[in-house]
């Protein structure tokens, strides 16, 4: 199956980057967005693996240590939504015409829709994960059980 834990990390990116991108695709682009920022379309999962021990000896070993999702701010304000007062101040519109408008600081009572959770759900990556982080751990305890014995027996 999977050799190291590194594998086990580029395979969650992928399950996750994949449904959170299915969830998203159905949502309408921002009006206001400059193409700098990032959309919420464009949402990633990334992994992060320690490495430990050296090439040379054949003692370098991968562990995951963390599942993060990465889009812009403008994607968790609509997962977890937003209960505030907004700031007054003025705009300009371009199209048809030109012209510049007030507006007053007024509440702004957003519902949140909890995307991110149906997407990790859908995806069933915390499954996958803890599944084979687990086998491919107990092998590794079983082996240094194994070496320890037996370096027992030889010493004895």
């Amino acid at each position: 199956m999977f050799r190291d834990e590194a594998e086990i990390a580029y395979r969650a990116e992928l399950m996750l980057t994949q449904s959170l991108q299915e969830k998203t695709a159905t949502f309408a682009d921002h009006l206001n967005r400059v193409d700098s920022n990032a959309s919420m379309k464009e949402a990633t999962a990334v992994a992060t693996v320690k490495k430990y021990g050296n090439r040379r000896s054949g003692s370098q070993q991968f562990y995951f240590t963390k599942l993060a999702i990465k889009m812009g701010k403008h994607g968790f304000i609509q997962h977890y939504g937003v209960n505030t007062i907004r700031s007054g101040g003025t705009r300009t519109r371009k199209n048809p015409r030109l012209i510049t408008y007030s507006y007053r600081s007024h509440i702004m009572d957003m519902e949140g829709r909890p995307f991110v959770n149906a997407a990790i759900e859908s995806s069933r990556v915390a499954d996958f994960v803890t599944t084979e982080i687990c086998r491919l751990r107990s092998e590794e305890i079983f082996a240094n059980v194994r070496q320890i014995l037996e370096n027992r027996q030889s010493s004895t």
